[in-house]
């Protein structure tokens, strides 16, 4: 079965694939260069030239993303070549991804930055948008009703349900009073005619609907205080904060069984597994997965019928884990026909027995195929990358290191091709958040640094996500203490090992990793040569006492700090005497995160200190680096920087 499946990949020249070739790079026609160092930084910062497909309802039609001139674009077409068509996003907004609504009409949600009065300063807002295929007008849904005075523009918008017996309407979100108090409302998306279907309570900015599409549960913050609301099947609201289910549990998803409930909880394993959970008697019936070292992601909706039908985790890479028998016959089937990439059912068509299928791996950012089940056949469509040569990108090896105080903590080495991986210059390269995590998955930022020559180091310092509660907690008030000493400690079992030239060191991140390199060249002089600061966190006390840029509370500031210090103790900037090596400062000026003149203040302070800084202002990219451009001009400055400072 595997030979005839990898041949028939091999030899594929079917519809699809010419469909798509027509107008986007086909895998064949990737540059060729004589080694990594080769590859020009506008490939890395490319953003994805084709991502998110997926097939209509009825698989008459394929919709994805492109890059076109920096920006990510729609594309639809029929399955068959006909009738093409693209749609850019609205002027200041970006696209974020989409769904079928039905298979004339697609909903789009786009992210922007504006500057609002109502919030004093930048904010991150979302829309959502109807695309009718019969006339190509983008509706907004979120559009406030002129006939309202008081009616402001929502910061947040979100479908709350599909309404899958009802497939000209869904179920959305808006806060027109931004006032923290959510309501939902029945829209058309043909013309986004809405009506009222849920009134807000007070505290809660998030909805959720059950498998009936029944407003069931909702949850948000009010001040510095979590609210969770919750409608028992007998209709009666209460609220779950009370309970004694809810202290061991969180609700991930509703089963068909009004009494029963998908939870997630503490497994024996000290990680977050999913539960079967009996509402009346508050007891666990069943548990359905628990991974021995990580968390469970999320509950995985049946592509088709929307139901609970397993569960994502990501160890190395993200993967599901189906508990829908017929599900998981299909992904064994699609693994041992391609068994070296990470394969993810991204959806499927019911009356053709179709599954879109995207492959990806360390090296390899990623493939899409089509599996046609009722033929036994997979046939190739196109790459994610195509400025991308798998072949020459770097491997990916999963580490484990151990810390000062006797515990260990999972990193990423990511392995330039061709060198001797000895005594090389290296990149220490903390992630954001803090609450988040890093995988062995293709990564633009730390493949281009290890196309130029450089050894990196991704480490998963305790206050990531996805190792458990505990690992998770132990970063709480530790930004400065114990999470900054993990990545030191990752740094010198680097040298220890004899990977890392210790005269060859620099650390680089974005957003949190932006604070942790300034942090990590303040607290530990002479062990970087030089620190890279994207977006990042250098005015601790400015940030947590000022720019209330989101609807509800801050309850995530509640986690800043380090216990027993004062915020001026673990800022950057309040700390810019004790910055030991030459700093690469960038931000950018839409970022609603992180004010982009904490950074400029930081590089003016600096070059009054003497010391030696550089500041990069990026006109256009948000806290998050969404377009091409803003990315190119990151990685073109850290590489001068970097070769400066540490060489190749």
């Amino acid at each position: 079965m595997q030979t005839h499946y990898r041949a028939f990949i091999s030899a594929a020249v079917i519809n699809f694939s010419y469909i798509l070739s027509s107008f986007l790079l086909p895998a064949h026609a990737q540059p060729s260069y004589a080694s990594p160092a080769d590859i020009p930084a506008e490939a890395f910062a490319a953003l994805p030239g084709f991502v998110d497909a997926r097939l209509s309802p009825s698989g008459k039609k394929l919709a994805y993303f492109v890059e076109l001139d920096g920006e990510k674009t729609f594309f639809v077409q029929n399955t068959n070549g006909d009738n093409p068509m693209q749609m850019t996003p609205p002027e200041k907004t970006s696209y974020l991804d989409f769904v079928w609504a039905n298979d004339n009409v697609v909903l789009l949600r786009a992210i922007l930055t504006l500057n609002r009065h109502v919030f004093r300063g930048k904010t991150t807002e979302t829309r959502i948008f109807s695309l009718d295929f019969e006339n190509m007008r983008l509706e907004w849904l979120g559009k406030p009703d002129k006939r309202d005075s008081g009616a402001r523009t929502s910061q947040h918008e979100r479908i709350v349900d599909m309404l899958p017996d009802d497939p000209d309407h869904i179920l959305v979100q808006l806060d027109f009073e931004l006032d923290g108090k959510a309501d939902v409302y029945r829209v058309n998306v043909r013309n986004g005619r809405r009506r009222s279907a849920k009134i807000g309570n007070e505290g809660i900015q998030n909805w959720y609907a059950d498998q009936n599409s029944e407003i069931r549960l909702g949850y948000g913050y009010r001040g510095k205080k979590w609210t969770v609301k919750f409608r028992q099947p007998g209709g009666n609201w209460i609220n779950l904060n009370k309970t004694e289910w809810f202290q061991k549990a969180n609700i991930e998803g509703f089963s068909e069984d009004p009494n029963t409930l998908y939870v997630s909880g503490t497994s024996e394993y000290g990680t977050k597994g999913l539960y079967k959970l009996d509402i009346p008697s508050g007891e666990v019936t069943e548990r359905l997965f628990a991974h021995p070292e990580v968390d469970i992601d999320e509950v995985a909706l049946h592509p088709i019928t929307g139901q609970v039908a397993g569960v994502v985790y990501t160890n190395d890479y993200t993967r599901v884990e189906y508990f829908d028998k017929e599900l998981r016959k299909v992904q064994r089937i699609i693994d041992k026909a391609l068994p070296d990439t990470i394969n993810t059912i991204m959806n499927s068509v019911a009356q053709k027995d179709w599954y879109l299928i995207r492959a990806e791996n360390d090296r390899d950012p990623g493939v899409y195929y089509i599996f046609d089940r009722a033929k036994k056949q997979i046939h190739f469509m196109t790459t994610v990358r195509p400025q991308i040569d798998p072949e020459m990108m770097a491997t990916v090896n999963k580490v484990s290191i151990p810390t000062r105080d006797g515990a260990e903590i999972p990193a990423y080495m990511v392995l330039p091709k061709g060198k001797d991986h000895k005594n090389l210059p290296t990149i220490v390269l903390p992630h954001g958040g803090p609450w988040a995590r890093d995988d062995a998955s293709w990564d633009y930022e730390a493949q281009f640094y290890a196309s130029r020559g450089y050894l990196v180091l991704k480490p998963n310092f305790r206050g990531s996500e996805g190792y458990g509660y505990a690992f998770e907690n132990a970063g709480n008030m530790q930004w400065g203490g114990l999470m900054q000493d993990d990545v030191t400690d990752a740094t010198r079992w680097l040298i220890d090992e004899g990977y890392a030239d210790p005269d060859r060191i620099c650390i680089a991140g974005s957003s949190y990793g932006g604070y942790a390199s300034l942090m990590g060249v303040i607290k530990e002089p002479g062990l970087y040569k030089c620190a890279i600061s994207v977006n990042g966190v250098t005015n601790l006390v400015k940030l947590k006492v000022g720019d209330k840029n989101t609807i509800g509370g801050r309850v995530w500031i509640t986690r800043m700090g380090l216990e027993g210090a004062s915020d001026k103790d673990v800022s950057p900037y309040h700390r810019a005497e004790d910055i030991s090596a030459p700093v690469l400062l960038m931000s950018a000026v839409d970022d609603a995160r992180v004010p982009y003149k904490m950074s400029r203040d930081l590089h003016k302070k600096l070059k009054k200190l003497k010391k030696t800084s550089q500041y990069v202002k990026i006109t256009e990219g948000t806290h998050y680096m969404v377009t091409a451009q803003s990315r190119l001009t990151q990685l073109k400055a850290s590489e001068e920087f970097l070769a400066k400072h540490i060489g190749r």
